[in-house]
């Protein structure tokens, strides 16, 4: 199958489950008459379990992921959807939504495989555009989602659980989709390429890659074993973290990710509680979200085109502190304020900063990997970011930690932006002023010699 071809097939999965109308209006939902929650069950009691069921299955469903190829795991991704979506359409009790988060959280612990997927079956010089093109086909699911969303509900020509079966119906479209889809030959750990396989590669590079030793021990082993996966899962942590541009695009992507996860999956009951009793006949949630997603896809796709070498030493640095620190005083206006507009604007930039951020992070990780071993470094990543979020989550959210009101929860993401910014800013610094010393002393030498 032509490379094209392919990431449109899985740019096509990708729209499909994420186009789900009722998504900007769950909350909304759950303290509606349809399943008669309060605002304090959802946000301190159903919500948080997410990120709990999350963080327990990233890593088996990563080990697993790489050990059936990938494709079954989108067949996975696609049967928890549709498990997700029958329990919000036919189930009551707050019981029964904590299983929900249970089933969502499995849900985005396969999405690894979604963004993984193509780079075990496409050339690594496709890379830059597979990279924009899987995440702008999310963000126009999304934008689709909830424009749609916006306009059945604002003309009201559907009710939220009416949403809620579009959702259904599109998640099990993904589902059928993923079942066609092929499975590559080889995998990052259990069924990587041994040495015949690999013929097109040369020596030099297959050295830089993961080294000698790696090479000669993986072109003896035939069959894939769990020793031998948990042996260069273990080399590969080592190899892969070892550059310096690597663990920089990584320390952000997952400490963003943490705050960005927490930021979305409270917005709504932060909307909930600033909008006026006289505006929530008629929210605006899903053109909110539409107007985000489609900022965010807009700078993703323009990104994937622009001739800028984001490799440049304390350029990377630089970005991520401006980004940070940016969103620190976003976050903060946000816990402060009680204007709705005002919430959804800043929302709207925030998600656009992020998602444009995270593609140009995604983008640096693959180019300075080797042998492709995206998939494991970008699960690592999202460990990372869970157990940051889960700490945060015990002690700010949880009812059994300080359970803070949600505007509170805001102004602690904020500080927690303004914490990581004030560090990229001091290795930004420390950066510049060492290459400039460097580049210094290198024309002295230079002067030197020519004198």
């Amino acid at each position: 199958m032509h490379w094209k071809v392919l990431t449109f097939l899985v740019c096509l999965y990708g729209f499909l489950k994420e186009y789900r109308p009722s998504e900007a209006y769950l909350s909304a939902y759950l303290t509606g008459p349809w399943k008669n929650l309060t605002v304090e069950e959802v946000d301190n009691e159903i919500y948080p379990i997410w990120t709990y069921a999350y963080l327990l299955w990233l890593v088996p469903v990563f080990l697993l992921t790489d050990y059936f190829l990938y494709q079954p795991m989108l067949v996975l991704e696609g049967a928890t959807y549709i498990a997700t979506w029958s329990i919000l359409l036919w189930a009551q009790g707050v019981l029964a939504f904590k299983f929900m988060e249970v089933c969502y959280g499995l849900v985005t612990a396969t999405e690894i495989a979604y963004y993984s997927y193509l780079f075990a079956m496409v050339s690594n010089e496709h890379y830059k555009i597979i990279t924009s093109f899987t995440r702008a086909a999310i963000l126009i699911g999304r934008f689709a989602a909830y424009l749609t969303g916006q306009l059945l509900v604002s003309f009201n020509l559907m009710d939220y659980k009416q949403l809620n079966i579009i959702s259904m119906v599109s998640v099990s479209l993904a589902f059928i989709l993923a079942v066609t889809l092929r499975r590559p030959s080889h995998s990052d750990i259990f069924h990587s390429q041994n040495h015949d396989e690999s013929k097109d590669v040369t020596d030099k590079e297959l050295d830089n890659k993961i080294g000698i030793a790696a090479i000669q021990e993986s072109s003896n082993v035939q069959k894939p074993t769990f020793k031998r996966g948990m042996l260069l899962l273990w080399n590969e942590l080592k190899t892969a973290y070892s550059d310096k541009s690597v663990i920089a695009w990584s320390f952000w992507w997952a400490f963003a990710s943490c705050g960005h996860l927490q930021v979305q999956n409270y917005i709504q009951n932060l909307w909930e509680v600033i909008t006026p009793e006289d505006q929530k006949a008629t929210i605006y949630n899903g053109a909110v979200e539409a107007v985000g997603t489609l900022l965010s896809s807009i700078s993703v796709l323009v990104l994937g085109f622009l001739p800028v070498n984001w490799s440049r030493p304390g350029l990377s640095e630089t970005i991520m502190a401006i980004v940070c620190v940016f969103n620190t005083a976003v976050l903060t206006v946000m816990g402060q304020s009680t204007n709705i507009w005002a919430s959804y604007a800043l929302y709207s930039v925030f998600r656009a900063t992020y998602h444009t951020v995270i593609t140009l992070a995604t983008l640096q990780i693959a180019k300075s990997l080797t042998r492709q071993r995206y998939g494991f470094v970008f699960g690592a990543n999202m460990f990372m970011a869970l157990v940051v979020e889960t700490i945060l989550t015990v002690i700010v959210v949880d009812k059994v930690g300080l359970g803070v009101d949600v505007q509170t929860q805001f102004t602690v993401y904020g500080g927690y932006f303004g914490v990581i910014g004030c560090l990229f800013l001091a290795v930004a610094f420390y950066t510049v002023y060492k290459n400039g010393c460097s580049y210094r002393v290198a024309d002295d030498q230079s002067y030197t010699v020519s004198a």
